[in-house]
């Protein structure tokens, strides 16, 4: 790419090939191919948020899936400066970055998890009765793809289910999904999963991404 500088890459044993590039200055973090940070995935949340700010859509506790270099946790600290976000995220590696080059130490009221996003839902939705009121979130963001690919337990029904139940009265789940070639025909048939369970169902295209705003 013109104008673009490898400042810093490893191999993770979760995420593979890991990247630091410099575009016009500005870092970005690359998983494989793909652009994890900044431009583009920066826009998709600020969107988001402005969105949802628009509607009226109030947030105390967030949650955070595939945390990332937290483009989006700092979008929530612009919309929602006093809301508490826990982000969870499988790979350390991508925190040592995100803390290293795209300041997340910075980020306001956040608490970082080092976990396996589908296990921590299930983990916190595992008492009878599902969660309890103080432990569900008004906002929950599922942004997991590893490259290219969101792995499968994330669109199933189990999950799904166990996000229903951590979500709070009046909230909000919010998943971003790739929208070009192949991933179009599965957002399509992903949203008919989701359907099921929420029906109230909104969309937000943002350049190569579909956001979905999903609710009771």
């Amino acid at each position: 790419m013109l104008f673009q500088k490898v400042k810093e890459e490893i191999l993770s044993p979760i995420s593979g090939l890991i990247k630091v590039v410099t575009v016009f200055n500005r870092p970005r973090l690359m998983v494989g191919n793909m652009v994890q940070s900044g431009g583009m995935v920066k826009a998709i949340w600020d969107k988001a948020l402005a969105k949802l700010d628009r509607e009226g859509q109030k947030v105390n506790k967030a949650l955070v899936l595939g945390l990332g270099c937290g483009d989006c946790v700092f979008s929530i600290n612009r919309h929602y400066p006093y809301a508490r976000v826990t982000g969870v995220e499988l790979d350390p590696e991508v925190i040592n970055m995100a803390e290293c080059y795209f300041n997340l130490a910075t980020a306001k009221n956040l608490k970082v998890a080092i976990s396996e996003g589908a296990d921590y839902v299930a983990k916190k939705t595992s008492a009878k009765g599902g969660a309890a009121a103080d432990q569900k979130f008004d906002l929950i963001i599922v942004d997991v793809y590893l490259g290219q690919v969101m792995p499968k337990k994330f669109k199933e029904k189990k999950f799904l289910a166990n996000l229903a139940k951590l979500v709070a009265k009046n909230g909000v789940v919010v998943i971003n999904h790739l929208f070009f070639g192949g991933h179009k025909k599965e957002a399509e048939r992903f949203i008919k999963d989701l359907e099921k369970i929420w029906p109230q169902i909104t969309l937000q295209r943002t350049a190569s991404n579909l956001v979905i705003f999903a609710r009771k």
